[in-house]
């Protein structure tokens, strides 16, 4: 495990409570990279009185309920109040650390492999322009990954994560093709925008035309049933539940604000503010509750100070903010 994440759980800290240092070590042991010396460490924190035992073994049933996922334990613990509440008030904080801790560790630990030279990526915070070979463009949104693979009679992009900006070069023999999600855009010479978010991606046409279809590796029907032609200040989005949707008008003011360093919101629910705001910051921030999910944001914020949403949102619905281990934000 990194160094850094062991300083913050250290189980040998003097001012941790009996419970915390139970979750901590805990977590440690959980980890792949635990030692021999780490085990033997615990034996002897575990052997000093039944105080330790039984703190464990607390500790244990604690996460343990905690691993259906973290934000639905988490809901249901601020939400509703059992008879044991006073029991799950001493608990709640230290295991819902613990459980984003292994979470993080398994979801969210930094790639070691080198990009190969066909691989364009930008890490959290950053925007980043790429020209590419064929005098085309695309400009990356933060956290977005896009593979390049170029032939002589095709020009293919392959956006895995993320949201990007393209600029085509006119080149009628080769079309330029981007595939995200179970869709892919198809363009000659034109300008738009692909956003993938999880399984569902966001077409919008700035200038030109280019035609949206269902990839043949969606079962999704042929070209010819679902596909749809995007125009200037259009777009469409689709997904593998809902599949292709209907044509609308867009406003490049607000849906492609961040290429001028902007985020602008327009009574979005909470949640979806949150989604902006993790790909963009390094922390990972979380909203506990269905009620405070759906909360209307109004709004234009620097997408470089994403600290100030997170102001902006606590004064505007007098919510609270609890910082835990491993960079990350909750609110509730």
């Amino acid at each position: 495990m990194d160094g850094a994440v062991f300083d913050m759980i250290d189980p040998q800290l003097p001012q941790r409570h009996l419970q915390d240092q139970a979750v901590a070590w805990l977590v440690r042991l959980q980890s792949e990279e635990a030692t021999d010396a780490d085990r033997a460490g615990f034996a002897a924190w575990l052997a000093l009185s039944d105080s330790h035992r039984n703190a464990y073994s607390e500790a244990e049933m604690f996460v343990g309920k905690l691993r259906r996922p973290a934000l639905e334990a988490w809901d249901e613990q601020l939400f509703k109040t059992p008879s044991r509440s006073r029991v799950w008030a001493r608990w709640w904080v230290p295991a819902v650390a613990a459980c984003m801790a292994l979470l993080f560790l398994v979801f969210f630990r930094p790639a070691s492999t080198p990009l190969s030279p066909d691989v364009l990526k930008t890490a959290k915070g950053e925007h980043r322009r790429f020209q590419l070979e064929d005098g085309s463009s695309v400009l990356l949104n933060s956290n977005t990954t896009v593979r390049v693979a170029f032939t002589e009679q095709h020009r293919g992009i392959e956006l895995e994560a993320g949201e990007a900006f393209f600029v085509v070069a006119k080149d009628p023999k080769r079309p330029f093709e981007v595939h995200a999600g179970l869709g892919t855009t198809r363009a000659v010479g034109t300008e738009f925008n692909v956003r993938l978010r999880e399984s569902t991606a966001t077409v919008t046409v700035v200038e030109g035309v280019v035609r949206v279809s269902p990839s043949p590796r969606s079962g999704g029907g042929t070209v010819a049933d679902s596909s749809v032609e995007v125009s200037h200040n259009e777009a469409v989005s689709y997904s593998g539940s809902d599949g292709m949707g209907s044509l609308r008008r867009s406003d490049p003011v607000t849906s492609l604000a961040w290429q001028r360093g902007q985020m602008v919101f327009n009574k979005r629910p909470l949640a979806e503010v949150i989604d902006e705001l993790n790909q963009q910051w390094d922390r990972r921030v979380f909203v506990a509750g269905p009620r405070l999910r759906q909360l209307p944001v109004n709004g234009v914020f620097d997408i470089h100070d994403p600290d100030a949403v997170v102001r902006a949102v606590e004064r505007t619905f007098h919510v609270r903010s609890l910082s835990l281990p491993l960079n990350i934000l909750v609110l509730y």
